[in-house]
């Protein structure tokens, strides 16, 4: 018997993508067609079919935001346990809003502050917050989350996957190269988001707050580093993978 290829599994969604908007027959196929050889020029599904499955969710993409991956639903995993009841939290770096907008599907007495310089990823993630009937308990910010400017209040959690690439690092992965490298490009060690939302956002923290970030697989004992130097503790937790990719990091308790 035999078994269904990537590109069985590719049509088949690309099909069923089509049929839903309507097309059949030879226009059908064109699209079809057509999506294939984007495909095959390294545009990601994702991208063509403007959506991705992420948690239990799925979401609105286009080539403005990353394309959400199933490492990061680890860090999504731990705010959704972290947070405490009734708390509020920011997304730094929100993108199509799949971490910020799953952790309030997921915890309904939890409201939430869902930051990007990007004007058109915003844009994304307010699409994504009205499909999943979540505007009232989310409130969207274009913003440089570098820089010390937000200071709406306090949080219990301070949540991001930011860019931590090294920028040298970027053209050895030929997949992202229709992501947006913004999204991307963590400076030339890949740490520079870590220690800017280090040093500006510890002063929104309440007491008891934590950050929560994605990192990279390698990147343990830079971060660890970072949080040491500023009297935080920084716990570890892995991917599905078995790879370093989610780091807590809290005040050292007395």
């Amino acid at each position: 018997m035999a078994l269904y290829t990537t590109e069985d599994r590719d049509r088949a969604l690309l099909e069923a993508y089509f049929r839903k908007e309507g097309l059949t027959g030879e226009v059908l196929e064109t699209a079809i067609h057509k999506a294939e050889k984007e495909m095959a020029e390294g545009k990601p599904l994702a991208y063509i079919m403007e959506e991705a499955a992420f948690y239990d969710l799925l979401f609105f993409v286009n080539e403005n935001v990353l394309i959400p991956r199933p490492d990061t639903e680890r860090l999504v995993e731990l705010a959704i346990q972290k947070i405490p009841r009734g708390g509020r939290f920011i997304d730094l770096g929100t993108g199509s809003g799949c971490i910020a907008l799953t952790v309030l599907k997921h915890r309904p007495d939890l409201t939430a502050v869902a930051v990007d310089l990007s004007p058109d990823a915003l844009r994304v993630a307010k699409v994504n917050a009205i499909l999943l009937d979540l505007t009232d308990r989310v409130r969207f910010v274009e913003g440089d989350m570098k820089s010390l400017w937000f200071e709406d209040g306090v949080f219990d959690t301070v949540i991001s996957n930011p860019p931590y690439i090294p920028c040298g690092d970027i053209p050895k992965y030929p997949t992202l190269s229709f992501e947006p490298r913004m999204a991307l490009d963590g400076g030339e060690d890949g740490m520079d988001f870590y220690r800017a939302i280090l040093s500006h956002y510890a002063h929104t923290l309440k007491k008891g707050g934590a950050f929560l970030f994605e990192i990279g697989f390698d990147q343990r004992e830079a971060i660890t580093a970072l949080a040491k130097e500023r009297s935080m503790d920084c716990k570890v937790t892995k991917d599905y993978g078995g790879n370093d990719r989610v780091a807590l990091i809290e005040q050292m308790t007395e």
